[in-house]
């Protein structure tokens, strides 16, 4: 059996790597294999609570704390990435999502507060909460289904959906022509 057959028989089995060493004696490191998703109920609460406390330091005002608070909002943002890049990703893309549109109220909260409380775009801050809270939700969502995904993708080049739900999948197909090449539906 191959090295590279071997690291993808353990990959399956789930086993944690830090590196695979081929017989010529080169190492090439390797992206350790979570056991278990990330813990997306403890995110959002980490989310919920900086945002409680980023008011409160809006109200007083002090520069660094108003600092150390971005800081926090940008860390949370980039630690929402565990949970994929995209809010496509399945199943906790949502929680993603949910980090970015935190990270983007505070922005608006921190344009607003420059301004003397006006806001560059009217209804900005109402906009990215309610961003935030529906990512929020189906963040949520996706934790008590076991972060089974909720969409499954279904190859064909049909311009009939397989099924109620589905969304076309466009891309190159094999005759050279644009057009669909699968669907996304809904797991039933």
């Amino acid at each position: 059996m191959s090295e590279i057959a071997i690291l993808v028989a353990l990959h399956k089995k789930g086993s944690v790597m830090n590196k695979v060493t081929f017989a010529l004696g080169l190492c090439v490191p390797l992206f350790a294999i979570s056991a278990s998703p990330p813990d997306a109920s403890r995110y959002i609460q980490d989310l919920d609570a900086a945002m409680e406390v980023a008011q409160k330091t809006l109200a007083a005002g002090e520069l660094k704390a108003v600092s150390a608070q971005s800081r926090s909002f940008s860390q949370l943002q980039s630690r929402g990435e565990a949970f994929g890049k995209s809010v496509f990703d399945e199943p906790f893309g949502r929680c993603f999502a949910a980090g970015v549109h935190a990270q983007a109220w505070w922005q608006a909260q921190l344009a607003a507060a420059q301004r003397g409380g006006s806001e560059a775009n009217p209804g900005w801050i109402k906009r990215e909460l309610a961003n935030y809270q529906e990512n929020k939700s189906e963040c949520l969502k996706a934790t008590k289904g076991g972060g089974k995904p909720t969409t499954e993708r279904i190859a064909s080049t049909s311009e009939t959906p397989p099924r109620k739900g589905c969304l076309k999948v466009l891309g190159l197909r094999a005759d050279g022509a644009v057009g669909t090449i699968a669907y996304t539906c809904p797991v039933k």
